[in-house]
């Protein structure tokens, strides 16, 4: 297959798999928007928000650990993507581009050998390796992430401890 033609499908699926989320997260906030405004045309009691979870430093780590590991997956795999591109032409296509360039331009075989192995220095349509350095993008977010979190000094004051839920033993439930 070819490399751009792969890179372009790559890039269509990334591109459908955001479409997708942000579409299902915009039809869960209608649902939601919906349900509240039925509840009030009927005069029931508006159901109460999600609450969130405290925020934590221990955010930031894992946005680091994430970011960190797809700007690696993503140069090891641009890296391949690059190596296994780079293949010399063999001799029997060399031959049949020379036989081919004799018959159409009329030309002897060691000019048109000599045309098909200029052609082949000159042919860059491979990928080239640095193209492998696009994954030092989300590397580099991650590392600042990592490093926010192992400078931040509240990650160090313990926090305090979210209320727990009465145990079921304390409700006469056993």
């Amino acid at each position: 297959m070819n490399p751009e033609i792969a890179l372009l499908l790559v890039c269509l699926a990334v591109m459908a798999v955001v479409m997708t989320v942000l579409y299902l997260r915009y039809r869960n906030l209608q649902l939601l928007h919906q349900e509240r405004m039925a509840a009030i045309e009927k005069g029931v009691a508006v159901p109460v928000a999600r609450t969130l979870s405290p925020w934590s430093p221990r955010v930031y780590l894992l946005r680091g650990l994430i970011w960190s590991a797809s700007g690696l997956a993503l140069m090891i795999c641009l890296l391949g993507l690059a190596v296994s591109s780079h293949r010399p032409e063999s001799t029997e296509s060399r031959m049949w581009r020379a036989k081919t360039l004799t018959r159409s331009l009329g030309i002897s075989m060691d000019q048109a050998q000599q045309i098909v192995d200029k052609d082949q220095d000159i042919d860059d349509r491979r990928v080239p390796l640095s193209i492998a350095l696009l994954g030092l993008i989300p590397l580099g977010v991650g590392i600042a992430y990592l490093v926010f979190y192992y400078s931040d000094e509240t990650r160090r004051i313990p926090q305090p401890e979210p209320a727990t839920a009465p145990s079921r033993t304390g409700l006469g439930l056993t």
